[in-house]
């Protein structure tokens, strides 16, 4: 069995398992009733809101673009993240999402440079996201539950690695030290590794791309929040604060990038559970509002995949 389908079937074992705890003791006439009850303006103001918050990543992702000198317009980029999204979440093979963008993006404006672009937007998504969230888990307290302690233990972790990794790329030449680390003999890879360096090192630490990263994380994040209060208003529960929501939210869209399941499949429905329990949110109730936006996402992603069919043709020319 080779490693890439070792890697998979681990993957789908996992998926299994979680999927099977997480249906254990499922209230399913709960879930059919909050499924029924959901209405048609829900379902489409929850999908305006996730399509919104995928237009404000791909943004983001024009403006780390920009900072390495990158002139792509929105309209292109947004078809390549959404390329993107289909492979991530719709292919069955080992192409993520980021490698599509580099390579259909990158035939036309380099592959390294490209590279770069998204090895920058993902940097100071992650980088944002565990320093947002760590400030919201010390600010919302959570000595309550042991399962938010941890949280935040691992939220305030990364938030440390990501921070320490800015300062070096922010005071250290790393693109000049590089030629001292990287081995002579690997030739051409030497001078693209180091421009890779150099490039990200120069976009990542510009001010303005900084600020525009947290500014879209936490747009997205505060969107997203009203469409969780609007879900859990809607199924009965008493209101439940904005901070511990957008706690919840930000947490999510870290650890579910564990890639432990397929797609992240069962992992992200068990991260619904075990954090939005601790704030006396039903499994059924965050079942529910997992499987809804994962169900937006999907249907993006389709879009994606007719994109991907029109700039296919064109690749194989290339």
């Amino acid at each position: 069995m080779s490693r890439r389908n070792l890697v998979f079937a681990v993957q789908a074992v996992v998926t299994t398992v979680l999927l099977t705890l997480l249906f254990r003791r499922f209230d399913w006439p709960r879930f059919a009733e909050l499924v029924g009850q959901m209405s048609v303006w829900f379902y489409l103001g929850s999908l305006l809101a996730l399509t919104a918050g995928q237009m404000l990543y791909a943004f983001r992702w024009r403006v780390a673009l920009s900072a390495i000198g990158v002139d792509v317009s929105y309209g292109e980029v947004l078809r390549q993240y959404l390329i993107g999204l289909f492979f991530s979440n719709l292919m069955p093979t080992a192409v993520g999402g980021d490698a599509a963008k580099v390579y259909y993006l990158g035939q036309r404006s380099g592959y390294v440079q490209i590279g770069a672009s998204v090895f920058i937007d993902r940097f100071l998504g992650f980088l944002w996201l565990a320093t947002i969230g760590a400030g919201l888990a010390w600010a919302v307290g959570v000595d309550s539950s042991s399962v938010l302690v941890l949280n935040r233990q691992l939220l305030s972790l990364f938030a440390l690695i990501f921070i320490a990794a800015m300062t070096v790329a922010w005071f250290v030449p790393v693109e000049r030290l590089l030629p001292r680390i990287v081995p002579v003999r690997w030739g051409s890879w030497t001078e693209r590794v180091a421009k890779f360096v150099a490039l990200v090192s120069d976009g990542a630490c510009r001010p303005g791309i900084l600020l525009i990263s947290g500014a879209v994380v936490v747009g997205y994040a505060w969107t997203i929040t009203l469409v969780y209060q609007w879900h859990f208003a809607a199924s009965g529960l008493a209101p439940i604060a904005t901070l511990p929501v957008m706690l919840v939210i930000v947490s999510m869209s870290i650890f579910v990038n564990v890639p432990i399941s397929v797609g992240g499949i069962g992992l992200r429905e068990q991260l619904h559970v075990l954090l939005f329990t601790a704030f006396g949110v039903s499994k059924e109730v965050a079942v529910t509002i997992s499987l809804l936006l994962f169900s937006h996402t999907l249907l993006l992603s389709l879009v994606g995949g007719g994109l991907w069919l029109k700039v296919r043709p064109l690749a194989v020319e290339a």
